[in-house]
């Protein structure tokens, strides 16, 4: 989608395009005259036609109409310049030199935004609160084993939910593994303790 550059002559609006299209209706009206009228010169039918053969490309590339909001009759730069100075000398002075602004600014490369460091929390747990986690996660996986066991048995009987049971048992699956290294991390302070709780999750971590 092209983006519209508003510039500021002496006051009045005046509107371009980001390759550089200007709004030929717009500023025309600014010194009371109407883009019709340079279009139908003579002299402005054989540049419009030298042009196009010299760009190796058609009319309507170079001189669009469009409607809506900022609509009207916008020139390609390289007829923007010759109809800013039939409009004014000094405008077409000021307009060559936006037009070179757009082009500049357009070319110049972008600066990849750098990511921003990923956000890091502290949490305080209970013993409890951490414990009742980790169960969490070890009856993700025990569910998750289980969805694994009912594949055969429901292929076998031609079930309607053996295809969606094989998806969540792979979804599921990615999830655990990509979140045990965190669980491993939130026992690491307990690993000695000898609470019954802690030494079962702990041993189907392990498995």
């Amino acid at each position: 989608m092209t983006n519209i550059i508003t510039a500021d002559y002496n006051g009045t609006q005046v509107f371009f395009q980001d390759d550089a299209y200007l709004n030929a209706t717009a500023i025309a009206k600014h010194f009371n005259k109407l883009p019709n009228e340079w279009l139908r010169l003579d002299s402005t039918q054989e540049y419009i036609d030298l042009l196009c053969k010299n760009l190796n490309t058609e009319k309507s590339r170079i001189l669009k109409t469009t409607r809506g909001v900022n609509g009207g009759t916008w020139l390609h730069r390289r007829l923007a310049v010759p109809f800013a100075r039939w409009l004014n000398v000094e405008f077409a002075i000021w307009c060559d030199e936006q037009i070179e602004k757009i082009l500049i600014n357009k070319n110049q490369p972008k600066q990849l935004a750098l990511p921003e460091p990923e956000k890091k929390f502290t949490f305080e747990f209970t013993e409890y609160e951490l414990e009742q986690l980790v169960w969490l996660w070890c009856g993700h996986r025990q569910m998750n084993t289980l969805l694994g066991d009912m594949i055969d048995p429901l292929d076998a009987i031609g079930s309607r939910f053996t295809g969606i049971v094989i998806s969540h048992h792979h979804e599921y699956q990615r999830q655990y593994k990509a979140t045990l290294p965190t669980i491993q991390r939130l026992i690491a302070p307990f690993k000695q303790s000898d609470r019954l709780n802690w030494t079962r999750a702990i041993n189907l971590i392990k498995q």
